[in-house]
Order: C-alpha cells, then structure tokens, then sequence
C-alpha cells in the first residue's frame, strides 16, 4: 500500500502518497515497536505529504501548532488511520502517473519553511481530486515553528515509488489478533474466578471450621495456662489460626467480592484510622508510618470499610517488605480524569523495591515476593478487586530506593 488514508472534506476524499520512509516508521509504530514523536516530527520535515496528512487528521483548533505536538497525535493514533475499513475506499489504481508531480512538489516545499506548507496543501490534495472548497485550509492548524525543512540529498532516490507493504491489511490484521487476545483473556479470567469460586467455597468449609476450633481450644486452654512461656506458645496457635482464616477470607473475596455500600466518607479520617491502628504493632520495629498533606474537605463516595481495608493491606505490605527501621509515608489528593473525578492514595515505603518478576506478578493470586512460607499472596490481589469495584486501579513502582503503591477510586458512584 503506496498511500496515506484518504483525506476527508465535505464528504469528498483526497489522496496523498506514502513514502517508504513513512511506511518504515508507521509499520514500526503499527506493530508496537518503539517510534517516538521526535522521529516522526523528522520524518515530516522531510515529507510534505505525511506532514500535510497528520495535520488534516489533527483535531485541535486552526491555532499554530508545534509540529512536535502534530507527530505526537499522528502516532498515538496510527491504528486507527490505517485500519479503519473505508480509509483507503476510492483509492485511484493508477498510481504511477502522479508520481512525477509528488517528487516535484516536495523540491517545491523543501525549500520553503515548514511553517508555510499548510498555506500551500492544496497544491498536494488537488493532485488526485478537485480543489479544495473555499476556506478548507483556514481550518486546519499551521506549524507553529518556522524551522528549514531537512533536505534529502540528490539521488536519494524516488521517494514516493510504490511500495508492496500494505499498512492496511497489517493494521487490520493486527487490530483483530489483538481484539481476539483481549476477548480470549477475559474468557479465560472469567473461567478462572469461576474455579476459584468453586475452591474458596470448599476451602472455606473444610479449613475454617477446624480452625475455628483450634482457636476456640487453644484459647480455652491458655485462660487456665499458669506458665507465662506455654501461655505465649497458645497465644501464637490462636493467632495462626486468625491468619489462615484471613488467608481463607481474601481468597473469597478475591474469587466472590460483595457489591461496595458507598457513603461520603473524609479521606483523611481512613488513612489517620490506618495509622492509628498499624502503630502500636511496629513499636518495636522503628518504622515511622505518617500521613502527609491532611486535607478534610476531601470527601468521597466509598465504601468506607473496604477502602480502609486496601490501605491497611498496602501499608501492610509496605511494612513487611521494610522489616525494621524505615518510614512508610501516605498521601493523597484528587485529579480529573477524563471526565471523571479521580482520588489517589498513595503509600510510599524505605524498603529495598520490588524486582522486575515481583512487579510483573504482584497482583496475581498466591504469588509472594517475599521468601516462601510468609503469605498466599492474595492481599494485594484484594486490594485490586476493591479498586475494581470502586472504578479504579492499583500500582505498584519501584524505585532505586522504595516502592510506591497508588490506589485510584472514582470518587462518585456509578
């Protein structure tokens, strides 16, 4: 495919070449590979016609626009350009006699400033179609710099000759394999949490009951305990016993979470709970746990419980992978994202990061990042079903020193 999609007007199309360069970069970009806005900005100044293209497609206003900022629009949309179904419908099929035309007009706009070319597109446009309708151009945003075109020395060869790669077809192609991964992905999501639903009932039956019991025993037996060291070793059966059981419950959440009970509940009020309640257990262990930036005008729509419940999971998290001796900071604010009011709780900790494997994974149920035989993994697993249900999402990233966990919750119902 030796075009760009068609160019759009009043319900007429015209049509600009592709040259090989461009189709290089676009089937780079197509594929997911690593094209940045400052090569295709390059790429621009050297072709008028990808240029004139990406500024037609360019949706902002006829104000001048750098074209730093045109190539970063063109390439965050190229899917979509080239694997609309009727972007190429009415191509003309004899391409080759336009070609001489296209390789004189770029000599033309090579050696006048970028600035001017929108001016001067319809000489392009007209090459293939009737001339533009009256004040079309006035329309279309102009690059903001004045800066020379790069010149392509002579005999670099024609740059507008056919090419055989169809960027269509691999557009297309590529669109449908990845709608087929994502619908493939969410069917076998879907079977999973039915499976897991299925174990964490059965699970739930045949271990909590006999923990339950052990608890019940063990406590029975440590109000009438005289020695102080066999008192401490039936405290620790009790509060095993308490944390199988919480395993036990995050895994049914995980697999069959209840629909969220949202209230207007004071940000501030959550995480200063947290803290209050996570203090007196690191006493002892030299970790400063503070609350930045107290705001009590922020209010949000939430389930209080369950969003109280994620932020003690992550500072939990966050406390472990410290050990002793560290600082763990929570903050928090609002933010407008695409429409929809956003608020972000962020928990930062001291401790040594996360390793690549461990990010990737975080999320998955019974993955642990710490050594085996200290935890199933399903904590933070539950923090994200809680971010799900509330229209949001957690992250975790690493740093040279620390790792931050962001938790976003629309902060209005649905």
């Amino acid at each position: 495919m030796s075009w760009l999609p068609a160019v759009r007007v009043a319900g007429s199309r015209w049509w600009l070449p592709l040259s090989h360069a461009a189709s290089d970069l676009i089937a780079s970009a197509i594929v997911g590979e690593d094209v940045t806005s400052n090569e295709l900005a390059d790429q621009m100044r050297r072709d008028p016609a990808l240029a004139i293209f990406a500024v037609s497609a360019h949706t902002h206003s006829a104000c001048p626009v750098p074209i730093d900022i045109v190539a970063k629009h063109f390439l965050s949309n190229v899917p979509n350009y080239f694997s609309t179904g009727d972007a190429f419908l009415g191509v003309p099929e004899n391409r080759d006699r336009f070609i001489s035309t296209w390789n004189e007009l770029r000599d033309v706009f090579l050696r006048m400033p970028v600035s001017q070319w929108i001016r001067h597109a319809d000489q392009w446009l007209r090459v293939t179609g009737k001339n533009l309708p009256p004040g079309i151009l006035d329309r279309w945003p102009s690059f903001a710099d004045d800066s020379v075109p790069i010149i392509v020395p002579e005999g670099a060869g024609n740059v507008y000759a056919p090419s055989r790669l169809d960027l269509s077809l691999l557009a297309r192609r590529l669109r449908r394999e990845r709608t087929l991964s994502q619908s493939f992905n969410a069917s076998l999501n879907s079977a999973k949490l039915a499976s897991l639903k299925q174990f964490a009932y059965g699970l739930s039956h045949e271990i909590n009951n006999p923990l339950a019991n052990i608890s019940v025993r063990a406590g029975g037996l440590m109000r009438n305990e005289p020695d102080a060291n066999r008192q401490t070793s039936l405290q620790r059966i009790v509060d095993q016993a308490m944390r199988a059981h919480e395993m036990v419950a995050d895994l049914m959440f995980y697999a069959h979470p209840p629909d969220p009970h949202r209230q207007e509940v004071e940000l501030a009020g959550i995480l200063l709970a947290v803290v209050q309640q996570t203090k007196p257990s690191i006493a002892d262990r030299g970790i400063e746990l503070v609350v930045l930036h107290v705001d009590p005008t922020l209010v949000v729509n939430v389930d209080g419980p369950m969003i109280l419940e994620a932020v003690r999971a992550l500072v939990r998290n966050a406390i472990e992978a410290i050990g002793i001796d560290g600082r763990v900071e929570l903050s928090y604010g609002a933010k407008s994202i695409g429409g929809k009011k956003m608020a972000i709780i962020q928990i930062a900790d001291s401790g040594p990061g996360l390793s690549e494997e461990a990010r990737k994974h975080a999320f998955d149920p019974y993955f642990s990042g710490r050594e085996s035989g200290r935890g199933l993994g399903v904590g933070l697993c539950r923090v994200q079903r809680i971010a799900t249900l509330h229209g949001g999402s957690v992250s975790l990233q690493s740093g040279i020193v620390g790792c931050t966990a962001r938790l976003w919750i629309a902060t209005t119902g649905n």
